[in-house]
Protein backbone atom coordinates (compact mmCIF):
# COMPACT_ATOMS: atom_id res chain seq x y z
CA UNK A 1 0.00 0.00 0.00
CA UNK A 2 1.17 3.67 -0.95
CA UNK A 3 2.31 5.40 2.04
CA UNK A 4 0.66 8.76 1.64
CA UNK A 5 -2.26 7.97 -0.61
CA UNK A 6 -5.15 10.57 -2.05
CA UNK A 7 -8.75 10.10 -1.10
CA UNK A 8 -11.89 10.78 -3.65
CA UNK A 9 -15.45 9.74 -2.60
CA UNK A 10 -17.34 8.66 -5.78
CA UNK A 11 -20.83 7.20 -6.19
CA UNK A 12 -22.79 5.00 -8.69
CA UNK A 13 -23.99 6.77 -11.74
CA UNK A 14 -25.59 5.70 -15.40
CA UNK A 15 -25.75 2.10 -16.22
CA UNK A 16 -23.56 0.96 -13.07
CA UNK A 17 -26.20 2.64 -10.77
CA UNK A 18 -29.00 0.81 -12.50
CA UNK A 19 -26.76 -2.24 -12.49
CA UNK A 20 -26.67 -2.18 -9.22
CA UNK A 21 -29.97 -1.41 -7.73
CA UNK A 22 -30.83 -4.34 -10.51
CA UNK A 23 -29.11 -6.83 -8.99
CA UNK A 24 -30.13 -5.62 -5.61
CA UNK A 25 -33.79 -5.62 -6.58
CA UNK A 26 -33.28 -9.12 -8.30
CA UNK A 27 -31.60 -10.78 -4.64
CA UNK A 28 -34.80 -8.97 -2.50
CA UNK A 29 -37.02 -10.50 -5.00
CA UNK A 30 -35.70 -13.91 -5.22
CA UNK A 31 -35.52 -14.20 -1.67
CA UNK A 32 -39.24 -13.23 -1.02
CA UNK A 33 -40.31 -15.68 -3.60
CA UNK A 34 -38.82 -18.29 -1.64
CA UNK A 35 -40.92 -17.46 1.20
CA UNK A 36 -43.51 -17.49 -0.36
CA UNK A 37 -43.04 -21.01 -1.47
CA UNK A 38 -42.19 -21.83 1.83
CA UNK A 39 -45.08 -20.40 3.11
CA UNK A 40 -47.15 -22.31 0.69
CA UNK A 41 -45.49 -25.17 1.52
CA UNK A 42 -46.48 -24.41 4.98
CA UNK A 43 -49.88 -23.76 4.25
CA UNK A 44 -50.14 -27.09 3.04
CA UNK A 45 -48.58 -29.35 5.65
CA UNK A 46 -50.87 -27.10 7.89
CA UNK A 47 -54.02 -28.38 6.30
CA UNK A 48 -52.51 -32.28 6.15
CA UNK A 49 -52.58 -31.57 9.91
CA UNK A 50 -55.54 -30.25 10.72
CA UNK A 51 -57.69 -32.67 9.11
CA UNK A 52 -55.91 -35.04 10.76
CA UNK A 53 -57.01 -32.72 13.94
CA UNK A 54 -59.93 -32.74 12.81
CA UNK A 55 -60.30 -36.45 12.70
CA UNK A 56 -59.00 -37.02 16.24
CA UNK A 57 -61.20 -34.75 17.67
CA UNK A 58 -64.42 -36.16 15.52
CA UNK A 59 -63.41 -39.86 17.32
CA UNK A 60 -63.32 -38.18 21.03
CA UNK A 61 -66.24 -36.70 20.48
CA UNK A 62 -68.13 -39.57 19.14
CA UNK A 63 -66.39 -41.77 21.98
CA UNK A 64 -67.73 -38.63 24.47
CA UNK A 65 -71.55 -38.96 23.09
CA UNK A 66 -71.18 -43.15 23.31
CA UNK A 67 -70.50 -42.44 26.97
CA UNK A 68 -73.47 -39.84 27.86
CA UNK A 69 -75.41 -42.37 26.10
CA UNK A 70 -74.51 -45.24 28.27
CA UNK A 71 -74.92 -43.08 31.21
CA UNK A 72 -78.80 -43.03 30.61
CA UNK A 73 -81.16 -45.16 33.08
CA UNK A 74 -82.89 -45.37 36.05
CA UNK A 75 -80.82 -43.80 38.25
CA UNK A 76 -79.83 -40.68 35.97
CA UNK A 77 -83.25 -38.91 36.77
CA UNK A 78 -83.87 -35.06 37.94
CA UNK A 79 -81.13 -33.22 37.87
CA UNK A 80 -78.29 -35.48 36.82
CA UNK A 81 -81.22 -36.30 33.83
CA UNK A 82 -81.08 -32.74 32.54
CA UNK A 83 -77.35 -32.28 32.96
CA UNK A 84 -76.67 -35.61 30.34
CA UNK A 85 -79.35 -33.94 28.24
CA UNK A 86 -77.10 -30.80 28.62
CA UNK A 87 -73.85 -32.52 27.73
CA UNK A 88 -75.44 -34.15 24.06
CA UNK A 89 -76.87 -31.02 23.11
CA UNK A 90 -73.58 -29.63 23.42
CA UNK A 91 -71.72 -31.73 21.68
CA UNK A 92 -74.22 -31.70 18.70
CA UNK A 93 -73.16 -28.10 18.60
CA UNK A 94 -69.46 -29.13 18.59
CA UNK A 95 -70.39 -31.26 16.21
CA UNK A 96 -71.03 -28.55 13.78
CA UNK A 97 -68.36 -26.61 15.00
CA UNK A 98 -65.75 -29.14 14.41
CA UNK A 99 -67.03 -30.10 10.78
CA UNK A 100 -66.17 -25.81 10.20
CA UNK A 101 -63.26 -25.98 11.62
CA UNK A 102 -60.88 -24.12 8.84
CA UNK A 103 -57.47 -23.21 11.01
CA UNK A 104 -55.86 -24.31 14.45
CA UNK A 105 -57.20 -21.77 16.47
CA UNK A 106 -60.86 -23.09 15.68
CA UNK A 107 -60.01 -27.12 16.31
CA UNK A 108 -58.19 -25.69 19.67
CA UNK A 109 -61.26 -23.98 20.70
CA UNK A 110 -63.66 -27.08 20.07
CA UNK A 111 -60.85 -29.38 21.96
CA UNK A 112 -61.17 -27.22 24.82
CA UNK A 113 -65.23 -27.08 24.77
CA UNK A 114 -64.77 -30.71 24.60
CA UNK A 115 -62.51 -31.30 27.66
CA UNK A 116 -65.68 -29.03 29.60
CA UNK A 117 -67.88 -31.74 28.16
CA UNK A 118 -66.01 -34.70 29.25
CA UNK A 119 -65.99 -33.19 32.98
CA UNK A 120 -69.53 -31.99 33.30
CA UNK A 121 -70.20 -35.49 31.98
CA UNK A 122 -67.70 -37.19 34.55
CA UNK A 123 -69.45 -34.81 37.15
CA UNK A 124 -72.40 -36.49 36.59
CA UNK A 125 -71.12 -40.01 36.79
CA UNK A 126 -69.20 -39.03 39.97
CA UNK A 127 -72.83 -38.21 41.68
CA UNK A 128 -73.87 -41.70 41.37
CA UNK A 129 -71.01 -43.04 42.81
CA UNK A 130 -72.44 -44.44 45.70
CA UNK A 131 -75.44 -46.20 44.02
CA UNK A 132 -72.55 -47.95 42.07
CA UNK A 133 -72.06 -51.83 42.56
CA UNK A 134 -68.35 -52.81 43.29
CA UNK A 135 -67.80 -54.01 39.22
CA UNK A 136 -69.68 -51.03 38.00
CA UNK A 137 -66.96 -48.56 40.46
CA UNK A 138 -64.23 -50.91 38.79
CA UNK A 139 -65.29 -49.99 35.24
CA UNK A 140 -65.73 -46.25 35.79
CA UNK A 141 -61.83 -46.04 37.32
CA UNK A 142 -61.07 -48.45 33.70
CA UNK A 143 -62.83 -45.67 32.55
CA UNK A 144 -61.00 -42.71 33.31
CA UNK A 145 -57.98 -44.41 32.48
CA UNK A 146 -59.08 -44.85 29.07
CA UNK A 147 -59.62 -41.20 29.09
CA UNK A 148 -56.01 -40.74 30.55
CA UNK A 149 -54.36 -42.66 27.77
CA UNK A 150 -56.24 -40.66 24.57
CA UNK A 151 -53.49 -37.79 25.83
CA UNK A 152 -49.71 -39.04 24.79
CA UNK A 153 -47.86 -36.31 26.55
CA UNK A 154 -49.95 -34.98 29.22
CA UNK A 155 -46.72 -35.90 31.87
CA UNK A 156 -44.88 -33.95 30.18
CA UNK A 157 -47.24 -30.54 29.76
CA UNK A 158 -48.05 -31.28 33.23
CA UNK A 159 -46.12 -33.23 35.35
CA UNK A 160 -47.25 -32.06 38.80
CA UNK A 161 -51.20 -32.59 37.61
CA UNK A 162 -50.75 -35.77 36.36
CA UNK A 163 -48.69 -37.21 39.65
CA UNK A 164 -51.83 -35.97 41.46
CA UNK A 165 -54.57 -37.99 39.10
CA UNK A 166 -52.03 -40.70 39.00
CA UNK A 167 -52.49 -40.47 43.43
CA UNK A 168 -55.60 -40.48 43.58
CA UNK A 169 -56.56 -43.07 41.24
CA UNK A 170 -54.50 -45.54 43.54
CA UNK A 171 -56.33 -43.90 46.26
CA UNK A 172 -59.65 -44.48 45.08
CA UNK A 173 -58.55 -47.99 43.79
CA UNK A 174 -57.59 -48.81 47.24
CA UNK A 175 -60.27 -47.77 48.55
CA UNK A 176 -62.85 -48.94 46.28
CA UNK A 177 -64.91 -51.46 48.19
CA UNK A 178 -66.17 -48.80 50.81
CA UNK A 179 -68.68 -46.48 49.42
CA UNK A 180 -68.22 -43.47 51.38
CA UNK A 181 -64.72 -43.90 50.33
CA UNK A 182 -64.70 -44.41 46.60
CA UNK A 183 -68.02 -41.63 46.51
CA UNK A 184 -65.91 -38.43 48.20
CA UNK A 185 -62.07 -39.81 46.07
CA UNK A 186 -63.85 -40.42 42.85
CA UNK A 187 -65.55 -37.33 42.86
CA UNK A 188 -62.52 -35.56 43.80
CA UNK A 189 -60.29 -37.75 41.24
CA UNK A 190 -62.88 -36.46 38.76
CA UNK A 191 -62.28 -32.60 39.68
CA UNK A 192 -58.39 -33.44 39.24
CA UNK A 193 -58.36 -35.52 35.78
CA UNK A 194 -60.45 -32.40 34.42
CA UNK A 195 -58.24 -29.88 35.78
CA UNK A 196 -55.10 -31.85 34.43
CA UNK A 197 -56.83 -32.29 30.78
CA UNK A 198 -57.83 -28.73 30.73
CA UNK A 199 -54.36 -27.33 31.19
CA UNK A 200 -52.98 -30.32 29.25
CA UNK A 201 -55.54 -28.69 26.35
CA UNK A 202 -54.25 -25.55 26.93
CA UNK A 203 -50.31 -26.13 26.97
CA UNK A 204 -50.85 -28.49 23.50
CA UNK A 205 -52.63 -25.40 21.90
CA UNK A 206 -49.47 -23.31 23.03
CA UNK A 207 -46.75 -25.74 22.34
CA UNK A 208 -48.17 -26.34 18.90
CA UNK A 209 -48.61 -22.36 18.45
CA UNK A 210 -45.06 -22.11 19.49
CA UNK A 211 -43.53 -24.96 16.79
CA UNK A 212 -45.28 -23.23 13.98
CA UNK A 213 -43.78 -20.26 14.89
CA UNK A 214 -40.42 -22.07 15.21
CA UNK A 215 -40.81 -23.70 12.15
CA UNK A 216 -41.34 -20.58 9.82
CA UNK A 217 -38.56 -18.67 11.64
CA UNK A 218 -36.38 -21.42 11.29
CA UNK A 219 -37.04 -21.70 7.27
CA UNK A 220 -36.14 -18.20 7.06
CA UNK A 221 -32.76 -18.44 8.99
CA UNK A 222 -31.98 -21.67 7.70
CA UNK A 223 -32.76 -19.52 3.57
CA UNK A 224 -30.35 -16.16 4.67
CA UNK A 225 -27.45 -18.70 6.39
CA UNK A 226 -27.70 -20.94 2.98
CA UNK A 227 -27.74 -17.85 0.80
CA UNK A 228 -24.65 -16.65 2.76
CA UNK A 229 -23.00 -19.77 2.70
CA UNK A 230 -23.27 -20.13 -0.99
CA UNK A 231 -22.08 -16.46 -1.39
CA UNK A 232 -18.96 -16.93 0.96
CA UNK A 233 -20.31 -14.21 3.51
CA UNK A 234 -19.58 -14.34 7.29
CA UNK A 235 -22.74 -12.94 8.98
CA UNK A 236 -22.24 -11.53 12.37
CA UNK A 237 -24.85 -13.32 15.09
CA UNK A 238 -25.02 -16.24 12.83
CA UNK A 239 -23.32 -18.44 15.57
CA UNK A 240 -25.47 -16.10 18.43
CA UNK A 241 -29.27 -17.15 16.20
CA UNK A 242 -27.85 -20.74 15.69
CA UNK A 243 -27.84 -21.34 19.04
CA UNK A 244 -31.34 -20.17 19.47
CA UNK A 245 -32.49 -22.29 16.93
CA UNK A 246 -31.00 -25.78 18.73
CA UNK A 247 -32.08 -24.58 22.29
CA UNK A 248 -35.77 -23.72 21.15
CA UNK A 249 -35.58 -27.55 18.93
CA UNK A 250 -34.64 -28.73 22.83
CA UNK A 251 -37.49 -27.09 24.40
CA UNK A 252 -39.89 -28.45 21.82
CA UNK A 253 -38.56 -31.72 22.06
CA UNK A 254 -39.03 -31.49 25.82
CA UNK A 255 -42.34 -29.84 25.80
CA UNK A 256 -41.22 -26.61 27.68
CA UNK A 257 -44.03 -24.29 26.28
CA UNK A 258 -43.13 -21.48 27.90
CA UNK A 259 -39.73 -21.37 26.20
CA UNK A 260 -40.83 -22.92 23.48
CA UNK A 261 -42.87 -19.64 23.16
CA UNK A 262 -40.25 -17.38 24.15
CA UNK A 263 -37.74 -19.05 21.76
CA UNK A 264 -39.51 -18.64 18.93
CA UNK A 265 -40.04 -15.15 18.77
CA UNK A 266 -36.30 -14.77 19.69
CA UNK A 267 -36.03 -16.59 16.40
CA UNK A 268 -38.36 -14.37 14.29
CA UNK A 269 -36.33 -11.44 15.30
CA UNK A 270 -32.67 -13.19 14.35
CA UNK A 271 -33.74 -13.78 10.57
CA UNK A 272 -34.41 -10.65 9.55
CA UNK A 273 -31.55 -8.87 11.26
CA UNK A 274 -29.40 -11.20 9.96
CA UNK A 275 -30.90 -11.03 6.22
CA UNK A 276 -30.28 -7.00 6.45
CA UNK A 277 -26.78 -7.64 7.57
CA UNK A 278 -25.96 -9.84 4.20
CA UNK A 279 -27.93 -7.41 2.54
CA UNK A 280 -25.89 -4.87 2.97
CA UNK A 281 -22.51 -6.71 2.93
CA UNK A 282 -23.26 -7.64 -0.31
CA UNK A 283 -23.94 -4.01 -1.57
CA UNK A 284 -20.41 -3.13 0.02
CA UNK A 285 -19.01 -5.99 -2.07
CA UNK A 286 -20.88 -5.32 -5.39
CA UNK A 287 -20.09 -1.46 -4.49
CA UNK A 288 -16.66 -1.99 -4.24
CA UNK A 289 -16.51 -4.07 -7.39
CA UNK A 290 -18.01 -1.69 -9.36
CA UNK A 291 -15.57 1.00 -8.24
CA UNK A 292 -12.65 -1.12 -8.79
CA UNK A 293 -13.47 -2.01 -12.18
CA UNK A 294 -14.65 1.76 -13.48
CA UNK A 295 -11.19 3.02 -11.74
CA UNK A 296 -8.75 0.72 -13.23
CA UNK A 297 -10.75 0.92 -16.80
CA UNK A 298 -10.41 4.98 -16.37
CA UNK A 299 -6.33 4.18 -15.56
CA UNK A 300 -6.24 4.78 -11.84
CA UNK A 301 -3.87 2.97 -9.25
CA UNK A 302 -5.90 1.86 -6.98
CA UNK A 303 -4.50 1.70 -3.05
CA UNK A 304 -7.89 0.71 -1.45
CA UNK A 305 -11.99 1.15 -2.25
CA UNK A 306 -13.77 1.34 1.29
CA UNK A 307 -17.48 0.85 0.67
CA UNK A 308 -20.46 2.75 2.14
CA UNK A 309 -24.04 1.82 1.49
CA UNK A 310 -24.35 3.73 -1.27
CA UNK A 311 -20.91 5.58 -2.08
CA UNK A 312 -17.30 4.51 -1.81
CA UNK A 313 -14.17 6.29 -0.62
CA UNK A 314 -11.36 5.70 -3.30
CA UNK A 315 -7.30 5.62 -1.91
CA UNK A 316 -5.31 5.72 -5.17
CA UNK A 317 -1.86 6.87 -6.25
CA UNK A 318 -1.26 9.61 -8.80
CA UNK A 319 -3.22 12.67 -9.68
CA UNK A 320 -7.07 12.63 -10.42
CA UNK A 321 -7.04 14.85 -13.67
CA UNK A 322 -9.90 16.78 -15.51
CA UNK A 323 -9.16 13.76 -17.66
CA UNK A 324 -9.24 11.04 -15.36
CA UNK A 325 -12.54 12.24 -13.85
CA UNK A 326 -13.87 12.41 -17.10
CA UNK A 327 -13.26 8.89 -17.81
CA UNK A 328 -14.52 7.96 -14.38
CA UNK A 329 -17.84 9.13 -15.44
CA UNK A 330 -17.64 7.44 -19.05
CA UNK A 331 -17.61 4.24 -16.81
CA UNK A 332 -20.33 5.17 -14.69
CA UNK A 333 -18.45 6.53 -11.37
CA UNK A 334 -19.36 9.76 -10.11
CA UNK A 335 -16.68 11.41 -8.59
CA UNK A 336 -18.11 13.69 -4.88
CA UNK A 337 -15.26 15.37 -3.32
CA UNK A 338 -11.63 14.26 -3.88
CA UNK A 339 -8.77 14.75 -0.79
Amino acid sequence: MSGNPRYVDVALAGERAREFEGERRRRIEERRQQEEDRRRARAAAHASRLAVERERLSGRLVALARRTEALAGIRVSGTAEDERQGVLRTLAVLGTRLARVSNQADADAVHLDLVAAARRLEAVRAGLAAALAEDERLAALALVETRLDEWDDREALDADGAQAVADQLAAVRAGVADTRTFRFGYARLNELVGEHLTLVARRTALLAEARDSAQEAAESLEAILTEADALDVELPGRADAQEIRDLLAVHLAAGRFQEAAHGAVRLAGAAPSLEKALEEHLDRRELARHVTEAAVLAGLVIVEVSPAVRAARLAYDGDLTAEVVARLRDEGVDPVSAQ
